[in-house]
């Protein structure tokens, strides 16, 4: 075929990828090797099947890599799978239907604020006309001094003039004085030391001498179980913590750390060393406040 035969009718495709494919010597299985495809592949994209080729990018894919490989351009892509144009999309723009005037949005606006502005106003109000008010007595008038002479409704009827008795008569006979009371210490001072209640270090020492007593001067996980399986204790104890259990309560304690934890029961100290296994010390507290290691 001339070169002008070729004008009037161009070579499809898929036809000049097969004749350069033959032209270097190439079977379709060593040209499916040299692209990492299939010879299915490779065969439709001869046949231009570009439905068997999938998806359009990874069609233009594969053409695009058979062209490089026998010295075809790549604009052979485009003849085969030739691009769509892309249209923009536009939203379509939608018009609100609740149309508010200006007269309206200017009177939900201030009314708003006239609302704020009532409600402060009924809480600072009253706040500062209590505070400026001055309805208390004169503090004055309720100090009655102790030395003042007590009246006897007797003097008033023995001394009294005519028109003060008659006053006395029709007002009522004044109230009964209110005496004087003087509080004193005399008596408390009186009574013997034994009588008083101990001093409260006193009170915390015996009942730290009557108790388990656990102080750690590292951080040490502590778990202290009661008779009846409940948890007295379940936590991390901080540096310098302390903590005092009731050893008629206590039936299992597990120490974490156990070389940084002083235990004391009944105010003497005691050896965890028995009791440790890799610095975790597990001991049992019987009823006769003795120790014993525990299991587990």
């Amino acid at each position: 075929m001339s070169s002008h035969d070729t004008d009037l009718f161009p070579v499809p495709p898929g036809l000049r990828l097969r004749q350069a494919r033959e032209a270097a010597g190439w079977s379709s299985a060593q040209v499916a090797e040299r692209l990492r495809l299939r010879v299915a592949l490779v065969e439709s994209i001869e046949r231009e099947d570009l439905a068997a080729l999938g998806a359009p990018v990874f069609a233009r894919g594969y053409i695009s890599g058979y062209a490089n490989l026998v010295g075809l351009p790549s604009t052979l892509v485009d003849e085969l799978l030739p691009r769509e144009p892309e249209v923009a999309v536009v939203p379509p723009l939608h018009t609100s239907q609740n149309k508010v005037s200006h007269n309206r949005y200017l009177l939900d606006r201030y009314a708003r604020r006239f609302v704020y502005v009532a409600l402060t106003a009924s809480i600072v109000v009253p706040v500062v006309l209590m505070s400026t008010s001055d309805n208390l007595p004169d503090p004055a008038t309720l100090l009655t001094p102790l030395d003042a002479p007590l009246t006897e409704a007797s003097s008033i009827d023995g001394q009294a003039t005519v028109g003060e008795r008659r006053r006395v008569e029709m007002v009522g006979p004044p109230a009964p004085a209110e005496h004087a009371v003087m509080a004193s210490l005399t008596p408390f001072y009186s009574q013997s030391r034994a009588a008083l209640p101990a001093p409260v270090s006193e009170v915390v020492e015996q009942a730290a001498t009557q108790a388990l007593v656990l102080e750690v001067s590292g951080d040490s996980w502590v778990e202290v179980i009661g008779h009846s399986g409940e948890r007295l204790a379940h936590d991390l104890m901080r540096d310098g913590a302390r903590r005092d259990f009731d050893p008629a309560r206590v039936a299992r304690v597990l120490l974490g750390n156990a070389a940084v934890v002083k235990v004391r029961l009944n105010g003497e100290e005691i050896d965890t060393g028995p009791f440790r296994r890799a610095n975790v010390a597990r001991f049992t507290v019987s009823s006769d406040g003795s120790l014993a290691p525990a299991g587990g």
